[in-house]
């Protein structure tokens, strides 16, 4: 199962990224951000890599690639070092890639998201919503939109790839990748977060941190929540042109061409306050409305039998896992209601000595 980022450069930009094979995101002037930390931790070795470059007056923007990701680092960059090499902005955090096959000329913005195909399933609907939310530099795609992308550039250079024994470079001039001379910059140490309470100090760095610690087919990171052999890993999905936003969402592959749909709710639970949890039951229903191929018809086929809503909360204060019994009556009965759309409901509990608990 293939899988595939977008990242958003200019024209000033991409020169660099390809001179130097590595992608980044910023946050203006600021030397962090967990939310886009978050997004860059879910890029793993070997998945696809495009660029889009934003439109101005006189050219329309356009997606390029393919390159992947050369590993599972990221890199964390902060100060005047963070506009290096040569950048007009900070790029705080980095990733290095690597050419797969490289084609020279990008996709319109318009045939990639405005042109209709013949079924709605076929539009490119995570970057819709990229769109239409703004400014998310760092962009997951769903395996089929990926193949879809894929083809899409391949379709627009004639199946003709560039192949440059020195590296590549983008000619602004004519708005396409060209051979280049291959740069190197060293990004320092990689960037790793660690399971404490001063890391891990919100829901979104709690996603972070599943993002750093999931892996691609061999997961070892409590695969009974997350899955074992996971196939594909989306953070912050966007499920719909509202605000609504799957904290994580994973699909894994079963025995044959079977596939199980996790859809994961984060709450961060830091006082007796439970109020948050108490939203979760009516999030994950219309997560699983959205998602079913029956129903919101946004995940291929996605049914009652392989899409699984789980909550996921940890204690900050260790208040729900020592005294199980305070949990909210009424979350359980809700959350185990949605067997009559779903498969399997679950509720875990854990904190940060690494105790965990199944509630449901």
């Amino acid at each position: 199962m293939i899988r595939g980022h977008v990242f958003v450069v200019n024209e000033n930009t991409l020169p660099i990224h390809l001179k130097y094979q590595f992608v980044g995101t910023g946050a203006g002037d600021r030397d962090s951000n967990i939310s886009l930390l978050a997004d860059m931790l879910r890029v793993k070795e070997g998945d696809y890599i495009f660029f889009y470059i934003e439109g101005s007056e006189n050219k329309k923007g356009r997606f390029f690639g393919i390159f992947k990701s050369k590993d599972n680092k990221v890199y964390h960059l902060k100060g005047e070092d963070a506009k290096k090499p040569n950048l007009p902005k900070k790029l705080i955090y980095r990733k290095d890639i690597e050419p797969y096959k490289v084609y020279s000329e990008g996709v319109l913005e318009f045939i990639a998201l405005d042109k209709l195909p013949i079924y709605s399933r076929e539009l490119l609907w995570m970057l819709i919503y990229r769109k239409m939310k703004g400014k998310r530099g760092n962009t997951m795609l769903f395996p089929w939109e990926v193949e879809r992308l894929l083809n899409m550039i391949k379709d627009e250079n004639n199946g003709n790839i560039i192949t440059c024994k020195d590296g590549y470079d983008f000619d602004n001039q004519n708005f396409r990748i060209i051979c280049g001379d291959k740069k190197y910059y060293n990004h320092g140490e990689s960037f790793r977060l660690n399971f404490n309470k001063r890391d891990i100090n919100s829901e979104t760095a709690f996603q972070a941190y599943i993002m750093q610690e999931l892996k691609i087919e061999n997961n070892k990171y409590y695969p009974e929540i997350f899955g074992k052999n996971i196939a594909w890993i989306g953070n912050e999905v966007f499920a719909g042109a509202g605000m609504q936003k799957i904290d994580i969402l994973t699909i894994e592959k079963a025995d044959c061409d079977d596939i199980l749909y996790r859809i994961i709710e984060l709450k961060y639970v830091k006082n007796n306050n439970l109020d948050d949890i108490k939203r979760a039951p009516k999030q994950l229903e219309y997560y699983i409305k959205w998602a079913r191929d029956d129903i919101g018809g946004h995940l291929r086929n996605a049914k009652s039998y392989n899409t699984k809503p789980i909550l996921l909360i940890l204690d900050k204060t260790n208040n729900i896992l020592s005294n199980p019994e305070n949990f909210p009556k009424d979350v359980l009965s809700e959350i185990k209601d949605l067997n009559k759309i779903s498969y399997e409901p679950e509720i875990w509990v854990m904190d940060f000595n690494n105790n965990i608990e199944k509630i449901l």
